[in-house]
């Protein structure tokens, strides 16, 4: 009988809509992630971890009613965040930055591999089972790179490429990585970007977030542990309005 009932908790629970987990919330791809998952009724909470908050006036209405948004020190995330990944489903991970932004190749890496592995460290000892990520196309974690600014081209593949072998690492039951070429920022978008988007295949951010969120709620049967989506993958399903 004790068995019996232990299988109708864990029934109940498989019937719960899923908690997601939101990194690098504020940029791109992750806010139109975070769109997604507050307009989909099939998300029931939908938790945000970062450094600033989003501005909630750009979001769906009524998107207080199951966004949680967490300021943290993304250095610190052992110790100011473990708690968030813990029932949650799937962790989104879009972070990233530029050199520029960033300030320095240091601060450069800890954007784009430090702070994912140890979400992904966290991620997994909190129970999470899927962790989706954007990555960028051609990553190669065995690359030879520089923190020299003339080489940051390389740096910034290999970061790509240790990140994905970071969460890869983990064991999650599933991962999804997402390997978009020219990023289409719409509003976000600089001159010189604008420039090239005329010339060169590119993808929308928002097709990106919409992507993602559609692969996390496949159904069982199309779940692979893991599945890379390169960018003609992403742009054919792009085009249709399907997960890739």
């Amino acid at each position: 009988v004790f068995f019996t009932f232990v299988l109708f908790l864990e029934s109940m629970a498989a019937l719960e809509p899923p908690v997601a987990v939101v990194l690098g919330a504020t940029g791109a791809i992750g806010r139109e992630v975070v769109a997604e998952l507050l307009s989909s009724g099939a998300w029931k909470t939908v938790v945000t971890l970062g450094r600033r908050p989003l501005d909630e006036s750009k979001l769906p209405e009524n998107a207080n009613v199951k966004l949680v948004q967490r300021q943290v020190n993304m250095d610190n995330l052992e110790h100011e965040a473990s708690d968030v990944f813990k029932g949650a489903q799937t962790v989104f991970c879009a972070l990233g930055t530029t050199r520029g932004a960033a300030g320095s190749a240091a601060q450069f890496k800890k954007v784009d591999y430090e702070w994912v592995d140890a979400s992904a460290k966290l991620a997994k000892q909190g129970g999470v089972k899927h962790y989706s990520l954007v990555s960028a196309s051609g990553p190669n974690a065995n690359i030879w790179a520089s923190d020299l600014a003339i080489f940051h081209g390389l740096l910034y593949i290999k970061c790509k490429g240790m990140a994905e072998e970071a969460v890869k690492a983990q064991g999650f039951e599933r991962v999804s990585i997402f390997r978009p070429g020219l990023l289409d920022r719409g509003d976000l978008a600089r001159g010189m970007e604008r420039f090239f988007l005329r010339l060169m295949p590119n993808i929308k951010v928002s097709q990106m977030g919409r992507m993602m969120v559609l692969d996390a709620s496949r159904p069982a049967a199309e779940v692979k542990p893991l599945a890379v989506f390169e960018m003609a993958a992403l742009r054919a399903a792009a085009k249709q309005g399907r997960a890739p």
